[in-house]
């Protein structure tokens, strides 16, 4: 799915925005996300989407489950500041996690803007799941890059 037909999308931003906030929190967001941002700046999809199947582990049991999550609505970049001041406060999720979209079920999806290999992979947050072990929610990798993420976005008909 290449083209993402969003609702209600954000007040138009420009690059500075992005460099400020980038500034502000000391991190480099992938190139295809921020052309996302300058073209949308969030909103919410016109057809009810569906990320790809992934694995997610229940770090209390120790169990892989395959599942898939909503897309309810991409964050504007004011959004995105404000989600990421309180995943900076509350240190529920990694500090190189920047919060990108919302699931129906309140849960978060993320990209990585870490130094790591997987910069700029895109992660789903289960707010459900506490990993105890590493101190944050359940944090599972969804796609490779953001677009890979946007491609890989379907649409199901659920009244079939």
């Amino acid at each position: 799915m290449d083209i993402i037909e969003l609702e209600e999308v954000g007040n138009k931003i420009n690059v500075l925005d992005i460099s400020k906030f980038e500034d502000n929190f000391k991190v480099k967001l992938p190139e295809d996300y921020k052309n996302f941002l300058l073209k949308n700046n969030g909103g919410y999809p016109a057809e009810l989407l569906f990320t790809p199947d992934f694995i997610e582990t229940d770090p209390m049991m120790k169990v892989e489950n395959r599942q898939g999550t909503d897309v309810e609505k991409f964050l504007s970049l004011n959004e995105v500041s404000f989600e990421y001041e309180d995943i900076l406060d509350e240190d529920y999720i990694p500090n190189e996690y920047v919060p990108i979209a919302r699931t129906s079920f309140g849960n978060l999806l993320l990209i990585y803007v870490g130094t790591e290999k997987q910069y700029g992979g895109v992660y789903f947050a289960n707010h459900d799941l506490y990993d105890s072990e590493n101190d944050c929610f359940t944090i599972s990798n969804v796609a490779k890059s953001f677009t890979d993420f946007i491609n890989a976005l379907y649409v199901d008909d659920l009244e079939q």
